[in-house]
């Protein structure tokens, strides 16, 4: 077959269907419905929907074959792009194909079994929720059952071939934020500096680049919300990029940071330590962990450099501690997922999975956050987020 237009080869696939198969069992499943654009493309290989106004669906049971149906003005790219034999298409834009999906439940044989579907916590049902109310009242013998814990049982965990994809993403990043802090100079904006950063992730070959951006008092203490200003970068001042794109569909995110002129000693001294304590809970990653004992050795780490009145207990209870209440997430084919690195997070830490480790502190002088992307190897970890970590002087 044709491989132009194929994100992965076959064998690719056919592993996640086995895979798939095997946690539908463990979790007494005859079936998944999937909807949601990114599982619709995990497991099908096609392109999700995005638009809302067409949806797409996969049908995956536990025994045959998996069925699509995707709108018919999709059909041909859809036949080029996915390994699925069985695709069925509709017409119309105004209504869910309801009575198309019924049909190839019950062709299947599913009419009376147990089907799970994108109904928990970090998933979304790519249907209207009226439409899959009505779904389940014109299939009164089926069982809708939520499958998260299947779909990121299989999503958490990368294969070779994503992982390579997520080093692209990386590798373009750290290029661009080279070749960003190369130009920018005092006295332009941020909109220009961030306008510098997105083009340049673009030239290396990233696509849906994003750039967050802040540098000066008055928005470090917006974070994670600052979208790029007008402000003009002053002496004296940090700018602070969070950047990331996508690389055959995974995504990178991590952030660097350069002074204006020569860094205060405040300045020096805490990004120092941020990123001393960055790189100690970087180095505990292993298989084995867990993700709530990262965040445990953050807060340690954070302790034993004397700033716990600034961090706090690592959760939200200081004002400038890490108020995503997390210190790091998983990241794949969205730019956050699951596992967090959070205290409430117990998940086991296991040889695939890629995650961000990023502790955050903001003050009047700075917002200090040098973010790492890393995959989880054998032994212990590989940092994908290949970028100078120096506190440049601009």
């Amino acid at each position: 077959m044709d491989m132009e237009y194929k994100r992965f080869p076959k064998e690719e696939y056919e592993h996640r269907w086995e895979r798939a198969r095997t946690l539908m069992k463990e979790h007494a499943l005859d079936a998944l419905l999937i909807t949601e654009a990114n599982n619709f493309t995990y497991l099908s290989g096609g392109h999700g929907d995005f638009s809302f106004s067409r949806p797409t669906v996969m049908i995956l049971p536990q025994k045959g074959q998996a069925v699509m149906i995707v709108h018919e003005f999709f059909e041909a790219s859809q036949r080029r792009e996915s390994w699925i034999g069985e695709i069925r298409s509709y017409s119309s834009i105004a209504n869910t194909p309801i009575d198309l999906i019924k049909g190839a439940i019950q062709e299947i044989g599913l009419a009376g079994g147990k089907i799970g579907a994108e109904l928990g916590r970090e998933q979304r049902l790519g249907l209207p929720f009226n439409d899959f109310i009505e779904l389940t009242r014109i299939l009164p013998g089926v069982e809708f059952l939520d499958a998260s814990d299947v779909f990121w049982g299989l999503r958490m965990v990368k294969s070779e071939a994503e992982i390579t994809c997520m080093r692209g993403a990386g590798k373009i990043t750290g290029s661009a934020f080279k070749r960003c802090f190369e130009r920018v100079r005092e006295g332009m904006t941020e909109k220009e500096a961030a306008k510098i950063m997105f083009q340049a992730a673009v030239a290396e070959g990233g696509a849906q680049v994003w750039v967050l951006c802040n540098s000066g008092p008055y928005n470090y203490e917006s974070g994670f919300l600052s979208n790029p200003g007008e402000y003009k970068l002053e002496m004296g001042n940090l700018l602070w990029l969070d950047s990331g794109c996508s690389f055959k569909g995974y995504a990178s995110d991590f952030s660097r940071m350069a002074a204006i002129g020569k860094p205060s000693d405040n300045q020096k001294k805490m990004y120092a330590s941020v990123d001393r304590i960055t790189q100690t809970v970087t180095a505990a990653i292993r298989p084995g962990i867990t993700a709530s004992a990262l965040s445990r050795l953050c807060n340690t780490e954070f302790e034993k450099a004397g700033l716990k009145a600034i961090w706090g207990g690592g959760d939200c209870t200081a004002r400038q501690s890490n108020r995503a209440n997390r210190i790091g997430h998983g990241i794949g084919m969205a730019t956050t997922e699951p596992p967090h690195i959070a205290l409430f997070d117990n998940t086991v830490v296991v040889p695939g999975m890629t995650i961000t480790i990023e502790p955050t502190v903001v003050t009047d002088y700075g917002h200090f956050n040098i973010e790492s992307n890393v995959v989880v190897t054998g032994d212990g970890f590989e940092v994908l987020s290949q970028a100078s970590r120096e506190l440049l002087a601009i």
